[in-house]
């Protein structure tokens, strides 16, 4: 029998293999799966719960479990320890889905937008990263609401231009959650390059909720550690793209 997390990557390979006219309706069955993941799906671990493990010499703040990549998507789960925050950072030209299935976080997210114009007044719009994020090192965005999420919300979704920088902050405890992105880091946008993640510093206030961003460094104080997968089983054709 096909395990809840077996669905919900058997709906990811579906969702991000499919004709660009059915991506929307796909993410959305893709979504509708994810919102009834729970840590008992992906069989977590006890001790992401315990001060002990945190508190262990050298441990990383962050842990990654990864679940599945290939070309297409990946699919993993990110622990933080308490009080800590994956940096601001971008998506370039990707689609995510985030589902927490222990503790809680806040997430600070941004949409790019672009002076009309051309100066320094005007309105704005959203546009696409690789006209405003992949050519430069200042980014113009506009803040989006931030959001409080824990194992009963719904998973929030990011796409190329909306949404598309983040912050991710544990909220009273350890968290983790489910992490969704197509395609993945390090895939090729044509005519640009590999995806890269990069992280931001607010460089300047604009107007109300609109920012100018600066491209910096990752953080002294952000790594990750890795652990194992340990839940169900993957369903028989995703194993075989991992045993490719």
């Amino acid at each position: 029998m096909l395990s809840h997390i077996g669905s919900v990557l058997r709906q990811a390979r579906v969702t991000f293999t499919c004709s660009k006219d059915l991506l929307y309706q796909n993410i959305e069955i893709l979504k509708a799966l994810l919102d009834k993941t729970t840590s008992e799906d992906v069989n977590l671990s006890s001790q992401f719960q315990s001060e002990e493990l945190w508190k262990r010499p050298n441990k990383a703040p962050v842990s990654y479990i990864d679940i599945f990549e290939d070309d297409n998507f990946t699919v993993g789960i990110f622990v933080l320890r308490p009080g800590m925050k994956l940096p601001l950072h971008d998506h370039p030209e990707m689609f995510g889905l985030i589902k927490v299935i222990s503790g809680k976080i806040k997430v600070r997210s941004f949409s790019m937008v672009q002076n009309e114009t051309g100066g320094s007044k005007g309105f704005f719009k959203k546009t696409f990263f690789k006209d405003s994020v992949l050519k430069s090192n200042v980014v113009v965005v506009e803040k989006c609401d931030d959001i409080i999420l824990d194992k009963n919300s719904e998973s929030c979704i990011l796409e190329p231009d909306i949404k598309n920088l983040h912050e991710i902050e544990s909220v009273d405890g350890p968290a983790a959650f489910i992490d969704i992105l197509s395609p993945p880091y390090d895939t090729e946008i044509p005519l640009v390059g590999p995806r890269k993640c990069n992280y931001y510093s607010t460089l300047s206030q604009v107007s109300q909720n609109v920012f100018k961003l600066q491209k910096v460094g990752c953080p002294s104080w952000y790594w990750t550690d890795s652990f194992q997968y340990t839940g169900p089983d993957l369903p028989t054709e995703i194993k075989a793209q991992v045993n490719k």
